[in-house]
């Protein structure tokens, strides 16, 4: 790799300049690229019908980029943005299952899942861990703090993904039950 930066001098200050290293550009594209193969892979692992993976991946990009950009502005908080995403994700996957004639969840909610807090719920639990390691009443009580500060993040992020998801299921509840209408009902026989 060395070898061919060296021949490009004008790309190898392309890739190392600074504006790549704080952009929020960058940050956008990254973002977006880890949580589409995130939710490609929730999706593929649920097992969908095929023409729904590519629509919870792009959801799963797109949410994520649109929690990172309310996140920007000073009046949303993780949870606060979290809950909009799913707001926004929600609504956009009405619109789309009606179009490849699936239920709602199968796009929705592997689209949400590269955006639960995993990383608060690993630490609650390493914070529980030690807690209970310790001997000295100090640490004990700092590590309980540490424990209820990132259980109450990743719970609370949690209910707000699921509360945007539930708040559009229910105004669209009777649109969730004709979204596979039109579909060729296969038998046992058709095999």
């Amino acid at each position: 790799m060395p070898d061919i930066l060296a021949q490009y001098p004008h790309l190898q200050e392309a890739l190392y300049a600074t504006t790549w290293h704080n952009s929020l550009l960058l940050s956008f594209i990254l973002d977006f690229c880890f949580a589409f193969v995130a939710g490609f892979g929730f999706a593929y692992g649920l097992n969908p019908l095929k023409r729904t993976l590519l629509w919870s991946a792009l959801f799963a990009g797109l949410g994520y980029d649109i929690r990172l950009a309310l996140m920007q502005i000073p009046v949303f908080s993780f949870v606060g943005a979290s809950f909009c995403a799913s707001l926004c994700i929600s609504l956009l996957a009405i619109v789309v299952a009606k179009r490849v004639k699936t239920p709602i969840e199968v796009i929705v909610f592997p689209s949400l899942l590269p955006m639960f807090p995993g990383s608060y719920g690993y630490k609650s639990i390493l914070s529980l861990l030690t807690f209970v390691q310790q001997t000295n009443d100090k640490a004990r009580l700092e590590y309980l703090f540490i424990f209820f500060d990132n259980f109450t993040i990743m719970f609370s992020v949690s209910l707000a993904l699921v509360a945007g998801t539930l708040i559009v299921l229910s105004i669209f509840y009777e649109q969730s039950f004709m979204m596979t209408r039109g579909i060729k009902k296969f038998s046992v026989r058709d095999h």
